[in-house]
């Protein structure tokens, strides 16, 4: 592993417009020419790897590029997802940029990973359960005034204690880490997962803030946690069969607030699921997303409280399976026509959200107008497995 400083695109032959997808494919495929790889059907197939990505052009303009790639293996129980922005000095070159911020960053890493080369070893518990871990990392990816001094595990170093409290039982778990100076403006940003991490974001925006640099500098990294099989369990549900199952979790919450049966929605759920352990995440979570997303003017912490008959557990949301997939399908259904006004109010009026903003408001505090922090508790049944 070592620090990659990007610099300006090579020349190559155009053969294709820039803004063909083959363009970039060609590109990686001469890149990754050590490696047997083939392109098919608009993506680039790693056979030995067992991997598949595909690029998309987002955005492409006269001196900036934004790329998506979504990468895919049969051995993973997630897609990754990757958007790479850089700038040029011209389409070809931004172009260029964008496309070796994936390769030497996200896609070093998972080269790492599929060839075994970990950099460290973790053990978690998850629910009182042992989970065993091994870490792979890719290059630090820098760009403009960024310092090169910097060792590869800084950022690792740093985040390393706060990652590992926030991983449950998954399969793999895919960490990015984005840091930028320029001048006083400062970012800091901790992906798990594709989901930002608001506390782990903050360490590194206080490590970015001490860089030495002079104008613009960023730095970029991944990090792979894979779980040794014999302390993994398996989740039953893909991403899509949650969002399925979220989509008919909704349609009878309709139907029962229209029915004005809340009381038994529950069991309604649970008789079209047949999973009790799902049942009762949706019926608990879904009134709480719904009021996260209203009241944007208070804060949520990354974790949250659960009552399971006798105990009380916190867990953070990323350690759950379920719980993003649920709240991505509820945003996409949101944005149906189907979700309506009043379905949404119906919603919030359950949630213990709402619940919060009301007694305080009882009580002479307007959270909504002056802000404010609210801890979440859901209540779940003894039997309740968190997985």
């Amino acid at each position: 592993m070592f620090f990659k400083k990007m610099k300006k695109w090579g020349k190559q032959e155009e053969i294709l417009d820039l803004d063909d997808p083959q363009y970039i494919l060609k590109n990686m495929q001469s890149l990754l020419a050590s490696e047997q790889c083939e392109i098919r059907n608009g993506a680039l197939l790693l056979p030995q790897w067992r991997v598949t990505v595909r690029p998309e052009i987002a955005q492409l303009k006269e001196q900036s590029a934004v790329l998506n790639f979504y990468v895919d293996s049969p051995d993973w129980d997630r897609r990754l997802f990757e958007c790479s922005a850089a700038l040029g000095s011209d389409r070809k070159q931004a172009l260029g940029m964008a496309e070796g911020g994936f390769l030497f960053g996200m896609l070093d890493g998972i080269s790492a990973m599929v060839k075994g080369k970990h950099t460290d070893r973790l053990e978690t518990v998850f629910d009182g359960s042992i989970h065993r871990w091994s870490m792979y990392q890719s290059n630090v990816v820098g760009m403009g005034d960024s310092p090169q001094e910097n060792e590869v595990s800084a950022l690792w170093r740093l985040l390393r204690e706060g990652i590992a409290q926030r991983i449950g039982n998954q399969k793999i778990c895919c960490v990015k880490v984005y840091g930028a100076k320029n001048g006083d403006s400062i970012t800091g940003e901790c992906r798990i997962n594709d989901t930002v991490s608001p506390e782990l974001s903050g360490m590194v925006a206080d490590y970015v803030r001490e860089w030495n640099t002079q104008g613009f500098g960023s730095q970029k990294q991944f990090f792979f946690l894979k779980q040794e099989e014999e302390t993994y369990t398996p989740y039953p549900y893909s991403e899509e069969q949650l969002a399925g199952f979220t989509r008919q979790a909704i349609q009878l919450y309709r139907r029962s607030a229209e029915q004005g049966s809340y009381e038994d929605y529950y069991d309604a759920l649970l008789t079209q699921l047949d999973d009790h352990h799902l049942a009762e995440e949706l019926y608990s979570f879904l009134p709480e997303m719904c009021a996260e997303h209203a009241f944007t003017s208070l804060s949520y912490p990354e974790s949250f409280s659960i009552h399971r008959g006798e105990t009380d557990i916190t867990v953070y949301k990323s350690q759950l399976a379920s719980y993003y997939p649920i709240q991505n399908a509820l945003l996409h259904e949101l944005g149906g026509d189907e979700f309506t006004d009043e379905l949404y109010k119906a919603f919030i009026a359950v949630s213990s959200v709402y619940s919060v903003i009301c007694s305080a408001k009882e009580q002479g505090a307007d959270l909504l107008a002056n802000g404010g922090r609210i801890y979440v508790s859901c209540g779940f049944s003894q039997h309740y497995l968190v997985r």
